[in-house]
C-alpha cells in the first residue's frame, strides 16, 4: 500500500477504534452487578402521575390506560393521562367513560414535548403528584412495579429511567429489535451507572421529579421530534445523573417490519446527527467546566449505529484481507462483535434465536435505507408516527 493509503486507514483505524474501544469498556462494565438506588422512606408512597402521549393511537390507548389505573398502588396517589392528539372522539369518551383523565389538543405542528407539557400544565390545575413517569402509548407495567420505583427515589436523582424491554416477539425483526434494544441497555445504562456516568434516557418509562419536568419542558425547544435527547442534555446541563433502575421493567412494543423499522431509524438517525452537530461545540466546553457526562452524551451522538458500525467494520476487515491491509481490522471487528455478544440478556440465548442471522442483513439494508432517506431538518421537526402492529386483547 502507498504512503497515502497508509495514512488513510491509520485516520479510519483511529476512528472507528475508538468507538469499538468505547462499546467494549462500558460492555464489560455492564457485566458488574448494578445496584439500584435506595429510597430512606419506603414506607412513605410518594405520588405519581402516569403521562401517554398519544398520537393517533385509538387502536391500543384504552387498554394501556386501564392497565396502568390497575397497577397495585393506592388509588389516591395514581393518576392517569392521555395526552390526545387527532384521535376519534369515540376513543376520547370511551377513555373518559373509564374514568381516565384525557388532555384532547389538535396542535398544527405536533410533537411529544407539546403533548408532554399539555397533560403536565393540565395537571397543575387537578393534582400535582410528586412524580411524573413518561410512558409510551403501547407501555405496560407489571402490577407491582411502582411500589418498586418507591422503594427507589431519593433526593440523590431527579430523574430514573426503567428497564425498557420487549412486550412482542411475534416476528425476527421485532426480536432483533429487542436484542438491539437490550445491547444499548447493557452498554448506555447498565455500564455507564456502573461507572459513575449518567444513565441515557430511552423515550418511556421515565421517572421524572414532577417540578424538574415541568421546568424541562419549558426549556427545550418544543418543536422538535427528538425530545428525549433534548431532555438528557437538558438534565445533564444542570449537572444531575439519571439514576437506571435494571430490575424493574416496563415493555415496549418492537417493530415488526422492515419498513417500520427503516422508518423508526430514519428518526433517530437524523435525530442523533442534529443532537450531535448543536451540542459538540457545547459539549467541549462543558468538558472544560468539568461536566464529563454532557461531553460523553455528545459522544453517543456521534456514534454510528451497532448493526452499521458492526457491517461497516467487517467490510473493512474483507478489503484488509484482500488488499493486504493492516490486521488490527480484524482485531476491531473481534472485539465489537465481543462487546456485543455479552452485552445481550442469556433469555435471549435460544436455538430458535439462531435464525436471526438471517435477519441481520435484512436489518442492514432497512438501516442503509434510512441514511439515504433523511431529509434535512425534516425528522428533527416532524412528528413520524411508528405503526402498532401488536393489539393485545383488552382485559
Amino acid at each position: 500500500m502507498s504512503d497515502i493509503l497508509q495514512i488513510i486507514e491509520l485516520f479510519f483505524l483511529v476512528l472507528l477504534g475508538a468507538q469499538a474501544a468505547y462499546s467494549l469498556v462500558f460492555a464489560l462494565a455492564s457485566i458488574l452487578k448494578h445496584r439500584r438506588p435506595k429510597n430512606p422512606n419506603p414506607t412513605e408512597l410518594k405520588s405519581f402521575t402516569l403521562l401517554f402521549p398519544a398520537y393517533k393511537e385509538d387502536a391500543i390507548i384504552l387498554n394501556s390506560a386501564r392497565q396502568a389505573l390497575a397497577l397495585n398502588y393506592p388509588a389516591e396517589k395514581l393518576r392517569v393521562i392521555i395526552g390526545s392528539d387527532q384521535m376519534k372522539d369515540e376513543t376520547v369518551a370511551k377513555l373518559r367513560a373509564a374514568n381516565i383523565d384525557v388532555v384532547v389538543m389538535n396542535f398544527d405542528h405536533s410533537t411529544k414535548s407539546k403533548n408532554l407539557l399539555a397533560q403536565v400544565e393540565h395537571a397543575k390545575a387537578d393534582f400535582w403528584p410528586d412524580y411524573f413517569i413518561v410512558m409510551d402509548a403501547d407501555n405496560k407495567m407489571p402490577a407491582d412495579t411502582l411500589m418498586e420505583i418507591n422503594k427507589c427515589l431519593n433526593d440523590d436523582f431527579k430523574v430514573y429511567q426503567t428497564h425498557r424491554t420487549a412486550k412482542n416477539d411475534d416476528t425476527k425483526m421485532a426480536v432483533l429489535d429487542g436484542i438491539t434494544e437490550e445491547i444499548s441497555n447493557s452498554i448506555f445504562r447498565k455500564g455507564h451507572r456502573n461507572l459513575g456516568f449518567s444513565c441515557s434516557l430511552i423515550g418511556s418509562g421515565m421517572v421524572f421529579e414532577s417540578t424538574f419536568l415541568k421546568e424541562a419542558l419549558e426549556g427545550i425547544n418544543k418543536d422538535s421530534a427528538v425530545e428525549d435527547k433534548l431532555l438528557e442534555f437538558y438534565i445533564l446541563g444542570r449537572k444531575e445523573k439519571i439514576a437506571y433502575l435494571e430490575d424493574i421493567y416496563v415493555y415496549d412494543e418492537k417493530v415488526a417490519s422492515g419498513k417500520n423499522f427503516s422508518n423508526q431509524r430514519k428518526r433517530w438517525i437524523a435525530g442523533q446527527i442534529h443532537a450531535f452537530r448543536s451540542h459538540i461545540g457545547p459539549g467541549i466546553i462543558k468538558l472544560l467546566s468539568g461536566n464529563v457526562d454532557f461531553f460523553d452524551k455528545t459522544i453517543q451522538m456521534g456514534l454510528i449505529p451497532k448493526l452499521l458500525f458492526a457491517f461497516i467494520l467487517a467490510i473493512a476487515a474483507g478489503l484488509s484481507f484482500f488488499l493486504q491491509g493492516s490486521e488490527y481490522w480484524y482485531y476491531l471487528l473481534a472485539a465489537y462483535a465481543f462487546a456485543l455478544l455479552i452485552s445481550i440478556p442469556r433469555w435471549y440465548y435460544i436455538v430458535k434465536n439462531l435464525a436471526l442471522f438471517i435477519e441481520i442483513p435484512k436489518a442492514i439494508f432497512f438501516m442503509l435505507l434510512a441514511v439515504l432517506r433523511i431529509r434535512k431538518n425534516q425528522s428533527i421537526k416532524q412528528f413520524e408516527h411508528t405503526e402498532k402492529t401488536f393489539i393485545e386483547k383488552e382485559d
